[in-house]
């Protein structure tokens, strides 16, 4: 496994890993990027009501997939217990749930609870235990999960489901990839990292949002591109190294806000580099330096 961290997102955002380095050292120049953002960003749609942001996040990432492909659990939440045959009834149960019920409000309720299981299996038992303790004491039930949203965390689901439904889901071409992992980290002896992005749709890789801009002096939140949310697609894109999903472009859908902005991988690559970027040259260098990086 990779020895920095092993986890893609937290790998990204630290300067002294290995990959969060090279991103920095490679495309340093983040402000033009940042600049043109503001420029054509949103007004905030779908404000918190003050359900968990993190699970909220998880949960929309979901709810997208399932939108797409409701018939097929994410294996992502099946995971926890891989070889735990309950478990697995109980979360393809919430899967179908949230994937085909007409009650918006037990298919929101479904997938906080199918997030909570993802989230579970992210974070670790030791610091996400809710989960795991159900499943020992022999409590892990669909009626269970379900009681596990409030009302502040169903509102906002299915306020930001719609709000997906009508801006993000109509703008996808396939073929589709949801859940994508990527030659450095696939399951197996080429693994170095643990990541898994949100969706591949024709070419374009899709990293989904759910934050909160900070207020302005006026009081709002108009919506602004982090350097770390270019550094994690770019970071997606260079460990396809033998270019499975032809990723050609990489966009950002702002869940909260309803936009996607999207822009082709040569511009921004020669726009954050200063210079006309070698990709592939590129994907071989952060092959090669993951090696480098086993324990």
């Amino acid at each position: 496994m990779y020895n920095t961290t092993g986890m893609f997102s937290k790998d990204v955002k630290d300067s002294k890993t290995s990959l969060g380095r090279y991103l920095r050292t490679n495309f340093p120049n983040t402000k033009p990027l940042q600049v043109e953002y503001k420029g054509s960003a949103g007004e905030l749609v779908v404000d918190s009501l003050g359900a968990n942001p993190g699970n909220v996040g998880t949960a929309v990432d979901l709810i997208v997939r399932l939108i797409l492909e409701p018939d097929e659990t994410p294996e992502s939440a099946l995971i926890l217990f891989p070889f735990n045959a309950t478990y697995h009834e109980v979360v393809n149960a919430l899967a179908g749930l949230a994937g085909r019920s007409g009650d918006s409000e037990l298919a929101a309720r479904a997938a906080w609870g199918l997030a909570l299981c993802v989230s579970a299996y992210r974070a670790g038992a030791a610091w996400a235990p809710f989960v795991p303790d159900l499943v020992h004491s022999n409590d892990f039930t669909v009626d269970k999960m379900l009681e596990q949203a409030d009302d502040a965390a169903v509102a906002e689901l299915i306020a930001l489901k719609e709000l997906a439904e009508e801006r993000l889901i109509p703008k996808l071409t396939g073929p589709l990839s949801l859940g994508p992992t990527f030659d450095l980290s696939k399951l197996g002896p080429t693994q170095r990292i643990a990541a898994e992005a949100d969706l591949i749709a024709g070419g374009l890789l899709i990293d989904i949002k759910t934050t909160l801009a900070p207020r302005n002096k006026a009081g709002l939140r108009p919506d602004v591109l982090k350097a770390d949310n270019v550094y994690q697609l770019l970071g997606y894109a260079l460990l396809d190294y033998s270019n499975q999903y032809n990723i050609d472009r990489v966009g950002i859908f702002s869940a909260r806000y309803g936009t996607l902005t999207e822009w082709p991988l040569e511009r921004i690559t020669s726009l954050m580099s200063g210079r006309k970027f070698d990709f592939p040259a590129a994907r071989q260098e952060v092959w090669e330096m993951m090696q480098q990086d086993i324990a």
